[in-house]
């Protein structure tokens, strides 16, 4: 009894810190969309549309804005200087670290995406804004409730709020972080997401309104499509997901083998990015008011596709350059441009078709689904954006199969190289583990000690047995804070009070997910590895394991 009433008070106070973190993250998230609007009066006099931006621009204007830009984005990325072992991306600090993200490095990341996005890069301005509310909840975390044992929960309240106030999606925020980032649904991790989401609904609501963000047309409730139209929809965002993303992934290595600087790499993303907004201004920006374009104005089938062609390019460029943003709203102007296509197909055997717009939504769910791997997440967030509730049923059949099939064609999810996906947890460690580290054998000699210390430079040495079994560790700083040889001679002569019995370790047995869940208790670079028998075999460092995962996501 006593405990369930501790749990139900851990309960409300996490509760009750969601809302002020909800009204952070939201001031956050329209506070950097104010910056946007700033700086686009700024440099074109006006606060509106990068497309319509691009469309009042000469040629050598379109083209030259956004290399500059990429430049001095580049310029301003290149003062950002990671540490080891940091996370700098807001779900790499919620997964992999303990919900801290370091300030300077956050700041610098979001300036750097402002220049790109008002220069005209093809991405979204939403990942910054989500960033910059989870910096938030980080900062009160950090700064006034450092001892809270659940900190990486409540900075994933602010990433819900940042998403609630960058798309008006109050349901499919909580559901986005719970699903995709957590990993899990229960309702401990849902409440304070879901009230952290609300708070910022309502607060964002004031800025922003309340209305659904791309302006659906109203449908007639018999619509007169059958079902398998819906599920063509689907498997042409199936198919058309893992090919977009190994695009990118093409992209992001050739432009990671160029040897320019950074600021240069930028630089020439923005170039391309420019050069195809001559022949397209539509590549400019995150693709909303394209959308929102193609639901009032159905284009032609080549117009289509060429527009397909152009914005798949230059995002491809932009986020392959490694322009700070988001490609969750391109990616939906894409899903959008297929929906229009799979309609085009669809009347060619079946002449007086409905409106385009049911196609539209559904392609925009399918897409989504096929990309995140998260279809209830895809459905809720499109019924969100469109309020249309005559859209429900064909978006579900639709965003399932493209789910489906992108699932069964070997498709990541597009934030596979941000977060350890489940089925990452079933690979070995064995090929991690390093050989000979420093060991001193019980009793440990003073002498020895010193050497290893001074060879290796490690601030722990690793205690066996005469059989080799790890006992524990002794720290560089209980060594070197002894005064005397005395002093260490008696800590070394009743050495159980001063090794460290309970340093964490890793059997060779163990899986990635749970090498990862040590090191997240871990402060430190290296944890010792034992085999079954208790004997010390290795050790695995954290540096070798984020580049394994991060193989694995390029893979």
């Amino acid at each position: 009894m006593r405990h369930r009433k501790s749990q139900y008070n851990k309960l409300v106070v996490t509760l009750c810190i969601a809302v002020v973190i909800g009204a952070i993250g939201a001031l956050a998230t329209q506070g950097f969309r104010g910056l946007l609007n700033l700086l686009s009066l700024f440099l074109y006099q006006h606060p509106d549309s990068p497309v319509h931006t691009a469309s009042l621009l000469p040629d050598w204007l379109k083209i030259l804005t956004p290399a500059l830009g990429g430049i001095l984005a580049g310029y301003i990325l290149q003062k950002v200087h990671y540490q080891a072992g940091e996370q700098t991306d807001y779900m790499e600090a919620i997964t992999l670290g303990n919900g801290s993200l370091p300030i300077k490095q956050s700041l610098l990341r979001a300036a750097s995406s402002a220049i790109s996005v008002v220069s005209g890069s093809s991405i979204g301005r939403e990942a910054s804004m989500i960033q910059l509310a989870a910096l938030s909840g980080s900062l009160l975390l950090n700064q006034f409730l450092s001892h809270l044992p659940n900190k990486r929960l409540l900075v994933a309240c602010g990433a819900a709020a940042g998403i609630t106030a960058a798309y008006n999606t109050p349901i499919a925020a909580a559901l986005f972080v719970s699903e995709i980032i957590l990993q899990t649904i229960t309702f401990e991790t849902l409440a304070p997401l879901v009230i952290s989401a609300a708070v910022a609904q309502l607060i964002s609501s004031s800025f922003i309104g309340e209305g659904a963000i791309y302006h659906f047309p109203a449908l007639a409730q018999h619509l007169g499509i059958s079902w398998y139209w819906y599920a063509l929809i689907g498997m042409i965002a199936g198919v058309a997901a893992p090919i977009l993303l190994k695009l990118l992934n093409i992209t992001r290595q050739l432009f990671q083998k160029t040897p320019i600087p950074l600021w240069g790499k930028l630089g020439v993303g923005g170039l391309i990015v420019g050069v195809l907004s001559v022949g397209e201004t539509a590549v400019w920006g995150n693709g909303y008011e394209t959308v929102n374009f193609l639901f009032a104005n159905p284009l032609s089938l080549t117009a289509l596709i060429v527009l397909l062609l152009y914005k798949v390019s230059a995002t491809a460029v932009s986020t392959g350059s490694g322009a700070i943003g988001g490609i969750f709203t391109p990616s939906l102007l894409v899903g959008a441009i297929m929906g229009s296509i799979a309609f085009h197909i669809a009347a060619f055997f079946q002449p007086n078709m409905a409106n385009s717009a049911i196609w539209i939504i559904c392609g925009m769910g399918a897409f989504l689904g096929a990309t995140t791997h998260a279809p209830l997440m895809a459905i809720l967030m499109l019924f969100e954006m469109t309020q249309a509730p005559q859209a429900i049923v064909p978006l579900m059949l639709s965003t399932v199969c493209g789910f489906i099939l992108s699932k069964g064609l070997g498709s990541t999810s597009v934030y596979a190289r941000a977060l350890p996906e489940s089925h990452q947890g079933t690979t070995p460690i064995d090929h991690l583990i390093k050989k000979d580290p420093p060991t001193l054998a019980y009793p440990p000699n003073i002498e020895i000690a010193d050497q290893l210390f001074k060879t290796y430079l490690w601030p722990h040495i690793y205690v066996t047995d005469n059989e080799f079994r790890f006992l524990g560790a002794i720290s560089l700083h209980d060594f070197r804070a002894l005064e005397s040889k005395q002093a260490l001679a008696e800590m070394l002569n009743v050495p159980d009070c001063y090794i460290r019995m309970n340093y964490p370790r890793i059997r060779s047995d163990n899986l990635v997910e749970e090498a990862i869940n040590v090191f997240v208790t871990h402060q430190g670079e290296r944890v010792p590895v034992i085999g079954e028998d208790g004997k010390l075999i290795g050790y695995m460092t954290k540096n070798d394991l984020l580049k394994r995962l991060g193989q694995h996501w390029q893979d």
